[in-house]
């Protein structure tokens, strides 16, 4: 089984890989770790404290690597792995991921540009373009192993629309002003 777990960061799929893991007999590939351990990108992002991944290079490695089978896959990047049996993809409000990102000390910018991808659904549109077998997740008032069992039971939920939701434009535009500070320099 090749089960991806996708989401924007601070979703809680490290978290969810490893109770899936012990539950289903399943190994964990970080796509992040990879990447790092195998020096697969091309840069450095000092001001997100974030590497800039070789895609074509990554793609090449995780098909060498996802040959082996039964793993789950936790990445933000669903698109660069083939062939999964399922994409779990775990939803969570951005007013919520961004206080949580804050909290875990992230910087200000880094945590603006993580909930704005969530409102806008960036990596749900990349996992939906890609895949058919997405199971889609909020997982904003689930734990973790509600989320799991969700999964095991392939109860899915509708697709998430964040910018619907009351007061969501004026967090979009808070987070846009935090942007833009860091845009100017």
């Amino acid at each position: 089984m090749l089960l991806v777990i996708t989401g924007t960061p601070g979703t809680g799929k490290s978290t969810l890989a490893k109770v899936l893991s012990e539950k289903l007999s399943l190994s964990i590939l970080s796509v992040s770790q990879f990447v790092i351990e195998r020096k697969l990108y091309t840069d450095y992002d000092e001001l997100r404290k974030s590497y800039v991944i070789d895609e074509d290079r990554l793609i090449d490695a995780l098909r060498d690597e996802l040959n082996k089978g039964n793993v789950i896959v936790e990445t933000i990047y669903p698109s660069v792995i083939e062939n999964p049996d399922l994409v779990v993809l775990l939803r969570k409000d951005p007013r919520i991921l961004y206080k949580e990102l804050i909290n875990r000390g992230w910087s200000e910018l880094k945590s603006a540009e993580n909930a704005m991808s969530e409102a806008i659904g960036y990596v749900a549109s990349e996992a939906w373009d890609t895949f058919v077998n997405v199971c889609e997740i909020d997982v904003t008032k689930l734990n973790v192993e509600e989320t799991a069992n969700s999964i095991i039971s392939r109860k899915c939920m509708d697709k998430v629309d964040w910018l619907s939701y009351d007061g969501m434009g004026e967090f979009l535009s808070f987070l846009d002003n935090v942007i833009s500070r860091y845009s100017e320099h």
